[in-house]
């Protein structure tokens, strides 16, 4: 049986595990930081494939945060992580029967716009909009390092930050309710409720500010080469700085003794041995699978249980044969928001509109000689048509193939409103149900952001010593969230190796014909012996 060493192992190379290990490798370059992905390549849901010659961003479609001196680019700036990006504008066309909407990625242009399609209710946008802008203003006036505001921190702004006083315990519905009359503008407003999946009443107003209109205030961009590359890179830059990536690693377990973590177990047996563990996988799956349910508190159980998870969706990627380059690179056909997100829990869903997103609109080095690259994307529930046909034993079927192929085919000729004689023009054609996102991506159900964000989410530092959680499961949905999460997590441990010149290696001996560990994990502990759990 292999075993291996490391200082911190981290499960999952999704932004909260890249986060993690690049602050740790920056911060102590002697470190031997591990990160195990079951997948071939990195990034989780940040992440993009190829087929015949066509490339297609397989998740986030997307980053907010990354113009010059703009917080995520400059965190990754700080940890070695130099990339190009591209800004898109408009960072969405709103296309419906009666009109199209721009949605220009600089706020008064999209104000204007707004002003065009709906003059009667120019004096609501505008204050909407001074509102918006003003919570937004002062909450990066207070120069976080993340998105997890401390006590101290919130303290600030009860006294200092007038409009996020004002609207911090409102929801954004209720800002919505009092500032916009016009269920038509209404529509524009909210679509970005689908990028964390929730309704208005279920985020607050300050929230809403930052994240559903950081693109028409701070701009939405592209990462050059495409999502992948942009996942690839961090991951190249954690190994420069020493780190160790293991791709189709699938954990198995994660080993405890005594109630503290020590390790993992992959699929085929391999052991790897670790100081701090980080589990950047889906917070079900580490509680329940990876740890199992007896090592936690009955009241902690219950707490993860109870966690709901977020929406899932549908995608069809498809590569045609002619170019699209007269059309937008984000195009919306007939959303309302807050409509499909009801209809969403209905037993017979049927989808009425779709997202499109031609990648190499944005960035030419993505252009196949060949045609464009089209993906449609839609939400749709996990559990739609008895989780999709799916057998007992959960094996794709005929079923299943014939259900994701009529699915696929409805959000196609509800692109053709966009696109006409798209069917016609297919010569590549890829689908994800939520089936498939749940194996590629390891989240419970194929959920697109992980838990919901409208609950408490855990703590960053488990119940169990040295086993600590990363990414969107303990800061919310959302790439630089989760980034940050991954830095706050990795600052923690550094802290506790600096404190405690926690450095020194495992020892291993045999007692009475069993496997033993013999730690000695800061300079004043005794040495700890027991049989690891295996």
């Amino acid at each position: 049986m292999q075993e291996e060493y490391y200082d911190v192992i981290i499960i999952g190379s999704g932004m909260g595990g890249l986060g993690s290990g690049l602050y740790l490798q920056k911060q102590n370059p002697d470190l031997k930081t591990l990160i195990l992905e079951q997948h071939s390549i990195p990034g989780g849901s940040v992440n993009g494939f190829k087929r015949k010659g066509y490339y297609f961003d397989s998740g986030a479609e997307g980053l907010v945060y990354c113009g010059e001196g703009q917080i995520f680019r400059e965190r990754l700036e700080e940890l070695g992580v130099f990339h190009d990006y591209i800004s898109i504008d408009p960072v969405e066309v709103m296309k419906y029967e009666d009109r199209t909407v721009v949605m220009h990625n600089k706020l008064e242009k999209f104000i204007e716009e707004l002003i065009k399609n709906y003059p009667e209710d120019e004096k609501e946008i505008r204050e909407y909009f001074r509102i918006i802008k003003k919570m937004s203003d002062e909450y990066f006036s207070l120069s976080l390092k993340n998105f997890s505001p401390s006590f101290r921190t919130l303290l600030k702004i009860v006294l200092t930050r007038p409009t996020l006083r004002k609207y911090g315990l409102k929801t954004f519905q209720q800002f919505l309710d009092k500032s916009i009359t016009n269920p038509d503008l209404r529509k524009i407003l909210v679509v970005y409720c689908l990028w964390l999946g929730v309704l208005p009443d279920k985020i607050s107003a300050p929230s809403a500010a930052i994240v559903f209109n950081s693109p028409f205030i701070d701009g939405n961009f592209y990462p050059k080469g495409g999502m992948l590359a942009f996942a690839k890179n961090m991951a190249k830059v954690f190994k420069s700085n020493g780190g160790v990536i293991k791709y189709k690693s699938r954990v198995e377990k994660i080993l405890i003794h005594k109630k503290k973590a020590v390790g993992v177990r992959l699929d085929d047996g391999t052991i790897f041995y670790g100081k701090w563990i980080i589990s950047n996988a889906d917070l079900r799956k580490t509680v329940f699978d990876f740890v199992g349910k007896d090592f936690f508190k009955k009241s902690y159980q219950k707490f993860i249980s109870m966690i709901k998870q977020s929406v899932t969706g549908f995608a069809v990627f498809l590569g045609l044969d002619i170019q699209l380059d007269d059309h937008h690179s984000h195009i919306a056909y007939n959303v309302d928001a807050e409509k499909f997100l009801v209809r969403l829990r209905e037993e017979n869903f049927n989808p009425e509109e779709v997202l499109i997103r031609i990648p190499q609109n944005i960035d030419p080095s993505l252009r196949n000689d060949k045609g464009s690259s089209v993906i449609l994307l839609s939400m749709a529930p996990y559990n739609y048509k008895e989780k999709w046909g799916n057998d007992k034993e959960g094996k794709r079927n005929s079923q299943y193939h014939e259900i994701k192929e009529a699915f696929a085919d409805k959000l196609i000729k509800l692109a053709e409103k966009v696109i006409p004689n798209l069917t016609q023009r297919i010569k590549v054609k890829e689908i994800a149900t939520p089936l498939t996102y749940e194996r590629y991506i390891q989240t419970t159900e194929g959920s697109w952001y992980g838990p919901q964000t409208d609950q408490k989410l855990p703590s960053f530092k488990s119940p169990l010593k040295r086993l600590f959680f990363a990414g969107g499961n303990v800061d919310g949905a959302g790439v630089p969230p989760s980034f940050f999460s991954g830095i706050k997590t990795a600052k923690y441990i550094t802290r506790k190796i600096k404190k405690k010149r926690y450095m020194k290696a495992f020892y291993y001996s045999v007692i009475d014909g069993q496997r033993v560990a013999i730690t000695a994990p800061f300079p004043e502990d005794k040495a700890i012996t027991g049989v690891i759990s295996q």
